[in-house]
């Protein structure tokens, strides 16, 4: 049975919290990354501006902590569950503004600088030994640049939400002397109250977390997962969960995805669905994936021979093998062959693969034999490519898709045959596939890239050395801005056509190819008989090399070369493996 809901509260100032005796805070590791972007500071900001002049108190909401003792000689933790955005913006703009008192103490009429009170009183505290300690510590994520910063250094980590809110109050303290950034100081810790909750245990602070929002930003399916996660194991009996192997995993998931992938929750959407037991069909979006996992954790494990901590524990090794796809970084046989399966994953990453690594996952799990892998990632590199192209739906039907093949093939004794048969049959046909190459617009972009280097490197075989992606330049054979820009002035009337037909011929695949980067750029303003002469003959690339058998180019070889490459697609993307 659960236990009942154990915590005490109190209106304190932010002086009052962050001034406690003998206590420091932590942010747990399994806590996300400090997450506040501008719009939140910028309300922030205008809280401490209103109080700050008109000389009244503004509430900022509430702190959810666990206190755990240290021993007698060290500072107690109060482990923060909610708030954490709350605190460590108060403590980065104070931070900050001491940095400035500092500098200017000299323009402060106080005989004390105010730059050491902050130190002493809100950012530091000392231990029994007269050790320093800072005040808050982040988790890993994070703590680093804000270490950084409470030295009095200035971070500078890219992409960091810390560094962001550091530059957001840098600029907004830059028009303000120091006399009003001290008076700030004193709103700011006396004027702004909170509600301290003390929770006696993890498991009473994770029920009332359910309940908290952060100021603007709702908490993320993988947040409330994590508190679900925590709170079942806590309230089982140890023989049933073992609560600590639960957390410590789901910590190392969050560890292992969180630096790597923009987008976290894509991770345990494609885990569930690509996971033996429990078998999930359905898709599961971004919008199910809370209620799915409660799900799983409640009512399906339970009629399933695996444990809550073998499948977290499984998760756990998922979530390093799925870093590994998402960046083409697979290392689990030899040389040759981890080179020719990270090819593959970066092909089907420039094809925009997000929804297949659902199957990816479990490929990976359940095959050992490499050329298998690599039979498999061609079948579906060749779907993909088909069901993109095509313009396929992308949403919960593709999921649904990959998801039923984890929950099938993998019966079988040849899985790869089955995915074969499976691929094959909803895959759109030669025919669809040729007249949608026929009919796109190609843009300058790397799936663009990738569709000509596999023709030269399929159809044209420029050799034994395959073309990579990264080598080459997109060359339009006519430039596309030919009737706009004035260098290309004599296009138009070697073309002798309209402006509106020649957007017709434009972005097809038959007014592109390929060359490297240094003949790409020599080539670029030149006239048709000057490309070819100078650049098209000699390259290296059979397929820009052939382009110089035409004695013009106009829309007729435009077209007429579209149909060609257009024709080449489906037996370059078949099913034949």
């Amino acid at each position: 049975m659960a236990k009942s809901l154990e915590i005490s509260a109190v209106e304190d100032t932010v002086s009052s919290i962050l001034s406690r005796n003998k206590h420091r805070f932590q942010v747990p590791e399994y806590q996300r990354a400090y997450a506040w972007k501008e719009e939140q500071l910028e309300a922030f900001w205008e809280d401490l501006r209103e109080v700050t002049q008109t000389g009244g108190t503004h509430f900022l909401g509430s702190v959810v902590v666990i206190k755990e003792d240290r021993g007698l000689d060290q500072l107690a933790v109060l482990e923060i569950i909610d708030g954490q955005q709350r605190l460590v913006t108060i403590s980065v703009l104070l931070c900050l503004m001491r940095d400035r008192l500092k500098e200017e103490s000299d323009k402060l009429e106080n005989d004390v600088n105010p730059a050491d009170g902050i130190d002493k009183k809100y950012l530091w505290k000392e231990d029994e030994d007269f050790n320093r300690r800072p005040n808050l510590n982040l988790s890993t994520f994070d703590n680093d640049e804000y270490q950084e910063l409470l030295n009095g250094r200035s971070p500078s980590t890219d992409g960091s939400q810390i560094v962001e809110a550091v530059e957001f109050f840098q600029q907004k303290l830059q028009g303000v002397d120091v006399e009003d950034i001290d008076e700030m100081r004193k709103r700011l810790v006396n004027s702004m109250t909170l509600i301290t909750i003390q929770c006696d245990s993890e498991g009473s602070a994770f029920k009332l977390f359910e309940t908290l929002n952060d100021r603007g930003l709702e908490l993320s399916a993988v947040d409330l997962m994590k508190n679900y996660l925590f709170k079942a194991a806590h309230e089982a009996p140890p023989d049933e969960i073992k609560y600590d192997l639960v957390k410590s995993d789901w910590e190392s998931v969050i560890w292992n995805i969180k630096a790597e992938l923009t987008k976290p929750e894509r991770f345990f959407r494609h885990y569930l669905m690509s996971a033996s037991s429990p078998d999930v069909t359905d898709p599961v979006s971004n919008y199910k994936l809370y209620d799915r996992f409660c799900e799983i954790l409640d009512e399906e494990i339970p009629s399933t021979n695996i444990s809550v901590e073998e499948y977290i524990g499984d998760m756990r090794e998922k979530s390093v093998l799925y870093v590994d796809l998402v960046q083409s970084d697979i290392d689990l046989f030899g040389q040759q062959a981890n080179q020719e399966i990270n090819q593959k994953l970066e092909n089907l990453n420039t094809l925009g693969v997000t929804q297949e690594r659902t199957l990816l996952l479990r490929l990976f799990s359940e095959l050992e034999n490499p050329n298998k892998i690599l039979r498999a990632l061609n079948l579906l590199e060749s779907f993909v490519f088909r069901w993109r192209i095509t313009g396929q739906q992308t949403g919960t039907d593709i999921d649904e898709i990959h998801a039923k093949l984890c929950s099938t093939i993998f019966n079988d004794p040849e899985p790869v045959d089955r995915l074969k048969e499976r691929l094959m049959a909803i895959s759109p046909d030669d025919s669809d596939v040729r007249l949608a190459v026929r009919t796109e617009d190609f843009a300058r972009n790397a799936r663009t890239r990738y569709i000509l280097t596999e023709i030269e490197n399929e159809y044209f075989e420029s050799g034994t050395k395959k073309v990579s992606l990264g080598s080459i330049e997109i060359e339009h054979i006519v430039p596309r801005k030919a009737f706009t820009a004035q260098k290309y002035s004599t296009w138009p009337s070697y073309l002798d056509i309209s402006p509106g037909k020649f957007d017709e011929y434009s972005d097809k695949i038959g007014n592109l190819t390929i060359l490297d980067e240094r003949s790409n750029a020599r080539a670029q303003d030149n006239p048709f008989d000057q490309k070819k002469e100078e650049e098209y003959v000699s390259s290296e690339y059979e397929m820009t090399k052939s382009i110089a058998n035409y004695e013009e180019w106009g829309p007729a070889q435009i077209e007429n070369r579209t149909e060609r490459l257009a024709d080449v697609c489906p037996t370059i993307w078949s099913f034949d493996y």
